[in-house]
């Protein structure tokens, strides 16, 4: 369903280095309003490139960026255009952080668990001048958000206590698993999130707000 009153053509850039969410997230805002317009950058360098060459409705941005922290391009793109709202879109949930953003003038700090319905419901607001605070505490499913991802509910069970640093050993037990089950849900996760280890598969769960910081 179109959000009411946003004109065609609005035209949004997204910031963030992670294909796969990108393309979660562009699937969800689709549904904004009709011909709605979705630029992606994967770093700052690109990020300020669309800045320069256009004229955006909203940015969003993360706050981890493989060039740049999101605060400091935060404020280049200010720079380049003082009046486009932008909003922080993270796995975050650092008090500092959100008073660091809005300090720096984003119009919002958005939680990346949050739900379809919540996003639609937070860019809109957005875009017609509101300022957006949907934190990590307010209710979210980050299943449907696995669920988009093809991350089944074992998948983010394993996800859990993958963070908590737990030999496989340790996760057979907890689960009731065989380690070759848990080894090929690892390697699921691993081909989803294209990564080769443990430790870059949960960085890039907690980016996608599939598990807690």
């Amino acid at each position: 369903m179109l959000a009411p009153n946003l004109p065609p053509d609005t035209r949004l850039l997204l910031i963030d280095d992670h294909q796969i969410y990108l393309d979660g997230l562009s699937l969800t805002l689709q549904n904004l309003c009709q011909d709605v317009r979705l630029d992606h950058a994967h770093n700052a360098n690109e990020a300020e490139q669309h800045a320069s060459e256009h004229t955006y409705d909203l940015i969003l941005l993360d706050l981890q960026l493989p060039d740049s922290s999101g605060l400091a391009l935060l404020q280049k793109l200010r720079k380049i255009d003082a009046l486009v709202p932008i909003a922080i879109l993270t796995a975050s949930n650092s008090a500092s952080d959100l008073d660091a953003a809005m300090q720096l003038g984003a119009s919002g700090f958005i939680s990346k668990t949050a739900d379809g319905g919540t996003l639609l419901d937070a860019v809109t607001r957005l875009l017609f001048g509101e300022q957006v605070v949907i934190g990590n505490g307010m209710p979210t499913d980050r299943q449907a958000s696995a669920r988009e991802l093809g991350v089944t509910p074992r998948q983010l069970e394993i996800l859990d206590l993958l963070s908590e640093g737990l030999p496989n050993k340790v996760i057979c037990q907890r689960l009731n698993l065989s380690e070759d089950t848990v080894k090929t849900h690892l390697k699921a996760l691993f081909i989803t999130f294209d990564c080769h280890n443990r430790t870059e598969c949960v960085g890039i769960a907690r980016k996608l707000g599939l598990v807690s910081l």
